[in-house]
């Protein structure tokens, strides 16, 4: 059977998270320590960002950022229907409205186009996922919401190391959000999140807020949330961080390999702009036939998924918030087919995968 995921580190790794693990034990403190002080400097330099706040997941990350800066009930913000459902849970748990927008039918993330045509002076924010670690159109992005004067928080939360012309997806915005979800490109072994940030008045709320927005002990001046990356997750991270872009070299490499072999066929894949870089925290492909070919494909012990199944306003959670159709979004959510790519997969497994979705279309 070959996997869509595998969390498997090699045994140098494992002991070394271990090792990081029983210091902290030793140590005898959990939350707000050391370890996650240096972690949040260390990410905030991968990055290329001033500042980084550790947070108890992706999710609390998204809402913790439209808190400080000050979005909330009344609100409305801009997003895609085309994402994890946790993205409009952030905003919907800040008492502010998704107004959900189309994507690019090439590049599988936010049409600017259609932002523009939803936009009112309730507008506050703006929230662009990059889409599987895709990076979206940054520059319209900026000029649509310097325009409009609203905020940016970018959707990171699956595009750790993920790049525009050499800059970082993450420090465009007011502020960005990123998830340690196992899964993800540099997952956790728990839940985790972080917020970044180049504006240190922004930072300094974050850093309240997340600790239930307490400014001295027993002092709550500020309504905030019970949400800290705990120490020995930030253990885990730091020891991971490493390897972080060798790892996303390898999905990229493989993601060409994909590319190369896969052209030619009835398939299609998400595009990249021009000087940007995915990271691929999944490869997905378009499908017209996409149920049989899964089908295909788990007969031949191969497991692929679908990424997402539904846009968010026909769930039951956020169907009141439909502001009419999607055309890109609801004929993509039928064919969108995610194919194992992972550091570890072999070239072995990697060419069993082509030669199968080969033989399915003969």
């Amino acid at each position: 059977m070959i996997p869509l995921v595998d969390l498997e580190l090699s045994k140098s790794l494992n002991e070394k998270i271990k090792k990081e693990v029983g210091k902290v034990i030793d140590s005898k403190n959990f939350i707000l320590g050391e370890r996650l002080y240096l972690f949040e400097k260390e990410f905030a330099t991968h990055i290329g960002v001033k500042h980084a706040v550790g947070v108890g997941s992706g999710t609390d990350a998204l809402r913790l950022a439209l808190r400080a800066l000050g979005i909330g009930h009344g609100d409305k913000v801009l997003t895609v229907a085309l994402t994890s459902p946790f993205t409009a849970v952030a905003i919907v748990e800040e008492g502010a409205t998704p107004v959900f927008c189309d994507i690019d039918q090439d590049t599988w993330t936010i049409d600017i186009n259609d932002a523009l045509k939803k936009i009112d002076k309730r507008t506050k924010a703006i929230i662009p996922v990059h889409l599987f670690g895709n990076p979206c159109d940054m520059k319209s992005v900026l000029k649509f919401a310097k325009k409009n004067k609203i905020r940016i928080v970018e959707d990171a939360c699956q595009a750790h190391g993920a790049s525009i012309s050499g800059i970082h997806v993450g420090t465009f915005g007011d502020a960005a959000a990123f998830s340690f979800y196992p899964t993800k490109n540099l997952g956790a072994m728990g839940d985790g999140g972080m917020v970044v940030t180049n504006n240190k008045t922004v930072a300094h709320m974050l850093r309240i807020l997340r600790h239930g927005g307490q400014t001295k002990r027993f002092w709550h001046k500020y309504r905030g949330i019970n949400s800290r990356l705990d120490e020995i997750q930030a253990a885990v991270l730091s020891a991971k961080l490493k390897f972080l872009s060798t790892w996303n070299r390898k999905r990229q490499k493989m993601a060409g390999y994909y590319l190369d072999n896969l052209s030619g066929l009835s398939m299609e894949f998400q595009q990249v702009l021009k000087g940007a870089h995915s990271v691929y925290h999944l490869f997905v492909t378009r499908v017209e036939n996409r149920d049989k070919l899964k089908e295909h494909l788990s007969k031949s012990g191969i497991v692929s998924d679908i990424y997402y199944s539904y846009p968010l306003y026909f769930q039951d959670a956020f169907r009141k918030y439909s502001n009419g159709k999607l055309p890109n979004t609801e004929k993509l959510v039928q064919q969108l087919l995610a194919l194992p790519l992972y550091p570890t997969l072999s070239g072995r497994n990697q060419d069993k995968i082509i030669l199968s979705i080969k033989k399915f279309f003969k």
